[in-house]
C-alpha cells in the first residue's frame, strides 16, 4: 500500500511538472532520438549501459528458438541485428564503447529500412563513423558467502576506419547458480505428521573460456559482415540432505562445447530496394552426469548430446513510398540432435524409453509484411508467415511428421494525442518443439525420470494485445498492457503407462495478462538525478489437467512478477548508485505424481559505479535475499491425488558480492 501511495504521489508530481524537452522534434514521431548528452550524467561505459538507461524500454535478447525468424532481439546496431545468432545483442552491446555511439533511436511501430521482426518497439544503436582504435580490459569476480569465488574477465580489441571494422575478444567466463545455500527440509506424511527433518547444504563451481572475431567492410553497393566464436564451460554442483536416520546426496556435472560462424551481407539494389542475406552455422556438444546416493542406493543418469543448426535467410525490403514499406523473407533451417543416455540403479542398467535418439528437422518459412503509415499519427501493419517443417526421429524409436502453419499478423500504432500512443496486435504465434523432449531426461533430486515422446506437436497461440503508452517527458513514461492468448496443444507433463511420465500435449488453454511499466524522474520529490522504474505483471493461465480432469494453471507460468528499481546519477561525484528489488514470484510445476513449487521473496541488489576517469570505471554490487521456499507434494494415486508425503524446504541463500573493473585504452 505504501508503494502504491508513493507511486500516485510521484505521478501527480510528474503530471503537474512543466513538459520537459522531448527527445525529438515532434511528440508524434514514430522515431525518438536520444543523443549522447542524454546519457552523460550516468557516465556509461558501453552501449549496453546506454540502452539500459532508455526510458520505457526493456532490452530483449530474443527467444531461444531454432531458426532466425523470431529469435532476433529488440535492439539493432546500425539498423541490423548481429550476424551471429549465438552472439546475442546484449553481448555485442557490452563490447561497444559508449564513445562510439552517435545516438540511439527508439522506433515505435516501424520505420523505413527497419526490420521490426514482430516487435512493436525496437532500439536502433547508431555508431559513429569516426576512425577509432580501442582496447579494453574487463575484470570481474563474484564472491559468495561461504564460497565459491568466481573470477572472470575479458580482453577486447576493435578498429574502425572508412567503414571497415574488425575486432576480437577473449576471456574467462563464469558459470554460477545464485539459488544455493543451507537450509532445513521437513517431511510430513499424508496426515500431516512430521516423519523426518533434514538439514541441507549445497555448493557449486564453474567457468570456462570464450573467444570471438568480427570483421565488416563495404562491398560494392552494400556491406559484408563476418563473425565466428567458440566457448567451453563446465559446471558442477552437489546438494546433501542429512537427517536423524537418513542421508541423501545429489551431484551434477556438465561440460559444454560451442562454436558458431555467421555471415551477413546487405546489398542496395535501388534507391528503394535492399536485399539482405544471412548464413549461420552453430555446433554444440554437451555431456552431463547426475547421481543420487540415497542411503546405500545409488542412481546415475548419463547424457551425451550433439546438436547443430544451419540457417540460410534472405530478406527483400522495398520502400514503395514514403509511407509504405513491404518486407518479404525466405528462410531455410536444418537442425539436428544426437542423444545417448543411460540410467543405472546400483550399477545395473534400467531401461529407458527412447534412451538413444537422433532427431533432425528441415524447416522452411516465407513471409511478407506490409507497413503503411496511414497518416502522421496512424501506422498499420499486415502480413503473414507460412511455415512448413518435417521432423524425423530414429534410434530408440522411429517417426516422421510434417507440419504446415500459417501465421498471420495485424498490428496498429496510433498516436491519438500528443505523447499518447496505443498499440494493438492480433497474431498467431507458433511455439517450437524442444528436441530434448524427444529423448529421456531426469531430475533425480525430485525423484523424477521422464521418458521421450514421439508424438509431440508444437504449441500454438492466437495472441490479442493492447499497449497504451503515455510519455510525460523524455524521462517519464507509463505503459499499460492487456493481453489474451488462446492456446492449442499446451506442452506440459503427461502420464504414460507403467507409472512413467513424459513431456507432451495436454490440451487447450488460455492466458490473460495485465502489466504495468513505469519510469519516473525523482527530481520533483527532492532526489536530484534520481529515477524510479516499476514493472509488474499478472498472468492467469489455465488448462485442464490430463489426469484429474480439473482446471489448473500451466506449469512454469508465474502468476505475478514485478520489480522496483531506484537509481541516482551523481555527476559531481562521478558516481551512479541504485537499488534493484524483486519482491516475490512463484514457479509451479505439475506432474501426474507430484507438484513442485519454488517461491522467492525479497531479492535485493545494491550497486554503485564510480568513474575513476573517462576510461576507467569500477562497479560494486551486493545481493541479499530472504529465504526461498521449495515445496513438493507426492501422491499415491494420480487421479485422486491422495497425498503420500509433503516436503517443505526453506533455504538461506548465499549473499554475494560482484566486483567489476573496466579500463579502456
Amino acid at each position: 500500500m505504501k508503494i502504491l501511495t508513493l507511486l500516485v504521489l510521484l505521478l501527480t508530481a510528474t503530471l503537474s511538472a512543466p513538459p520537459a524537452a522531448q527527445a525529438q522534434d515532434s511528440s508524434r514521431d514514430t522515431v525518438l532520438v536520444y543523443q549522447p548528452d542524454f546519457f552523460a550524467a550516468s557516465s556509461p561505459s558501453t552501449a549496453e549501459d546506454m540502452v539500459d538507461r532508455l526510458p520505457g524500454f526493456q532490452l530483449d535478447d530474443g527467444d531461444d528458438v531454432r531458426g532466425f525468424a523470431g529469435a532476433g532481439g529488440n535492439v539493432l546496431i546500425n539498423g541490423a541485428r548481429p550476424a551471429s545468432k549465438s552472439d546475442d545483442v546484449s553481448s555485442v552491446l557490452s563490447r561497444i564503447q559508449a564513445g562510439r555511439v552517435s545516438h540511439i533511436e527508439i522506433i515505435r511501430g516501424g520505420a523505413p529500412g527497419i526490420d521490426m521482426q514482430g516487435h512493436s518497439v525496437v532500439a536502433n544503436v547508431i555508431l559513429s563513423s569516426d576512425a577509432t582504435t580501442q582496447q579494453s580490459l574487463l575484470a570481474r569476480s563474484y564472491f559468495f558467502e561461504g564460497g565459491p569465488n568466481l573470477p572472470g574477465g575479458r580482453y577486447e580489441y576493435s578498429s574502425n576506419e572508412d567503414g571497415r571494422s574488425w575486432g576480437f575478444n577473449i576471456g574467462r567466463t563464469i558459470s554460477m547458480n545464485d539459488s544455493t545455500g543451507t537450509g532445513t527440509l521437513i517431511r510430513r506424511n499424508g496426515t500431516g505428521v512430521i516423519t523426518d527433518t533434514e538439514t541441507r547444504e549445497d555448493k557449486f563451481d564453474g567457468g570456462g573460456w570464450s573467444g570471438r572475431v568480427d570483421w565488416a567492410a563495404p562491398v560494392a553497393a552494400g556491406r559484408l559482415e563476418l563473425t565466428g566464436g567458440a566457448n567451453i564451460n563446465d559446471f558442477e554442483e552437489w546438494t546433501q540432505y542429512v537427517g536423524a536416520s537418513s542421508s541423501r546426496r545429489f551431484e551434477f556435472e556438465q561440460d559444454n562445447r560451442n562454436a558458431d560462424v555467421g555471415v551477413r551481407a546487405e546489398q542496395t539494389l535501388s534507391s528503394a530496394t535492399t536485399l539482405e542475406a544471412r548464413l549461420i552455422q552453430n555446433l554444440r556438444r554437451s555431456e552431463s552426469v547426475s547421481t543420487a546416493l540415497v542411503g546405500t542406493s545409488l542412481q546415475q543418469f548419463d547424457t551425451k548430446r550433439d546438436t547443430g543448426e544451419s540457417i540460410l535467410r534472405s530478406v527483400l525490403r522495398w520502400q514503395r513510398s514514403d509511407r509504405l514499406k513491404i518486407e518479404s523473407s525466405a528462410e531455410l533451417a536444418y537442425n539436428m540432435m544426437d542423444t545417448t543416455q543411460s540410467f543405472t540403479l546400483n550399477g545395473q542398467p534400467v531401461p529407458l524409453p527412447l534412451s538413444t535418439t537422433q532427431v533432425n528437422e528441415l524447416r522452411a518459412e516465407i513471409s511478407s509484411i506490409a507497413t503503411w503509415q496511414r497518416s502522421d499519427t496512424l501506422t498499420l501493419e499486415a502480413g503473414a508467415r507460412l511455415e512448413r517443417s518435417r521432423i524425423r526421429q530414429s534410434g530408440g524409436g522411429s517417426a516422421e511428421r510434417s507440419f504446415f502453419y500459417p501465421k498471420p499478423r495485424l498490428a496498429m500504432t496510433w498516436d491519438f494525442a500528443d505523447n499518447h500512443q496505443l498499440r494493438l496486435r492480433l497474431e498467431r504465434e507458433l511455439g517450437q518443439l524442444n528436441f530434448n523432449d524427444f529423448a529421456a531426461s531426469s531430475s533425480l533430486t525430485n525423484n523424477e525420470v521422464l521418458g521421450g515422446n514421439l508424438d509431440l506437436r508444437p504449441e500454438q497461440r492466437w495472441v490479442s494485445e493492447a499497449v497504451f503508452e503515455r510519455r510525460f517527458s523524455d524521462e517519464a513514461v507509463l505503459s499499460l498492457t492487456l493481453r489474451h492468448d488462446e492456446i492449442s496443444h499446451v506442452v506440459d507433463v503427461l502420464p504414460l503407462d507403467d507409472g512413467l511420465t513424459a513431456i507432451g500435449n495436454i490440451g487447450d488453454g488460455t492466458l490473460d495478462r495485465a502489466a504495468i511499466d513505469v519510469r519516473l524522474p525523482l527530481d520533483r520529490v527532492g532526489v536530484r538525478g534520481g529515477r524510479l522504474t516499476l514493472n509488474a505483471r499478472y498472468d492467469h493461465a489455465r488448462v485442464t489437467d490430463p489426469t484429474t480432469g480439473h482446471e489448473r494453471q500451466i506449469s512454469e507460468v508465474r502468476p505475478f512478477t514485478g520489480s522496483v528499481n531506484v537509481e541516482q546519477d551523481l555527476p559531481t561525484l562521478n558516481l551512479v548508485w541504485g537499488v534493484n528489488y524483486t519482491p516475490y514470484f512463484r514457479d509451479t510445476n505439475f506432474n501426474p505424481d507430484q507438484r513442485r513449487s519454488f517461491e522467492l521473496h525479497d531479492y535485493v541488489t545494491v550497486f554503485g559505479e564510480y568513474s575513476i576517469s573517462d576510461s576507467f570505471t569500477a562497479r560494486l554490487e551486493y545481493t541479499v535475499w530472504d529465504d526461498f521456499r521449495l515445496t513438493r507434494q507426492s501422491w499415491s494415486d494420480r487421479v485422486l491425488q491422495s497425498v503420500v508425503y509433503t516436503e517443505e524446504e526453506r533455504v538461506n541463500p548465499r549473499n554475494f558480492l560482484q566486483l567489476r573493473v573496466r579500463k579502456t585504452f
